[in-house]
């Protein structure tokens, strides 16, 4: 479990590499962090045109959870700057009265983290994120439903050997839908719910005994939300992510044990809530999450 963590959007940054089989799922990381669309779910433009987004996220964890909730008495401090660009391109016509777009996602990132056995840092590109096609209906001039597929292959820079790393060495297949109520003076509202479906780690290194080991983290439930009233150039309100771990974790195909010594399958379990604030000034947006 992750908490004291202050999230931006789209921090799209792996906690790899910190305690190994210690944390629920690897190293208590995802290739999907839960909340990182902000206020961005189901935000589409509706023209056809090549798009690109560049955004900077700063985060920050200061201690570690077992998988009730409670602080454990180990000196854990994490940070990350991640720099993320999101392309998107959205194609002229319609399928089945949807538009239709296709994205790609880089992010790269610098991680510094301190533990009991010293500190360390790591850089570079974090897993990819490729959705070929994404449909998004527009139901009312309010509301629309998106569906598309994610794919995050392993493409994160990552060594086992090392104690800390930016990729998770492993692929993760994502069927995501999202529904969206957007009132440009009022009221606004989006939840988007996603599966991760998850490949093995197949050269994942155990901490304690190094000798290597086959790492599958359990497929898992998120869902992203957001919610907001608009004034004006302004928008008020409140961003957040759930993810829930339904799936155990197997190493070498038995059942992996948590970080207090039990085989419960160390499954991960995360809420991130918090305030959020954005200004739209015409050609530019501005917008901060906490």
């Amino acid at each position: 479990m992750r908490r004291g963590l202050k999230q931006s959007a789209l921090a799209t940054l792996m906690l790899a590499g910190m305690l190994q089989g210690a944390m629920a799922a690897e190293n208590g990381a995802t290739n999907y962090p839960a909340g990182s669309p902000g206020i961005f779910i189901g935000t589409m433009p509706p023209i056809p045109g090549l798009f690109a987004i560049s955004q900077t996220s700063y985060t920050s964890a200061n201690g570690l959870y077992d998988g009730q909730g409670n602080k454990l008495p180990i000196n854990f401090r994490l940070s990350a700057v991640s720099e993320t660009m999101r392309f998107l391109a959205s194609y002229p016509g319609e399928f089945f009265g949807a538009h239709v777009y296709s994205q790609l996602v880089v992010p790269f990132v610098h991680l510094e983290n301190t533990t009991p056995g010293g500190s360390s840092q790591a850089n570079g590109l974090a897993n990819i994120t490729f959705s070929p096609v994404i449909l998004r209906w527009a139901l009312s001039p309010t509301q629309s439903v998106t569906a598309g597929l994610d794919i995050m292959p392993n493409t994160g820079t990552y060594s086992a050997r090392q104690p800390l790393n930016v990729g998770t060495n492993y692929t993760t297949i994502s069927p995501v839908v999202a529904y969206r109520y957007a009132d440009p003076k009022g009221f606004e509202l989006a939840v988007s719910p996603r599966l991760l479906l998850n490949t093995t780690n197949t050269d994942s290194v155990n901490a304690f005994t190094q000798l290597g080991q086959q790492y599958r983290s359990g497929d898992a439930f998120v869902v992203d939300f957001n919610i907001g009233y608009n004034i004006g150039a302004w928008k008020f309100g409140a961003v957040g992510g759930y993810t829930h771990q339904y799936q155990d974790d197997k190493v070498n195909g038995v059942k992996a044990f948590n970080l207090a010594g039990v085989q419960d399958g160390n499954r991960l379990k995360s809420l991130n809530l918090g305030p959020s604030l954005s200004y739209d000034g015409g050609s530019f947006q501005v917008n901060v999450n906490y």
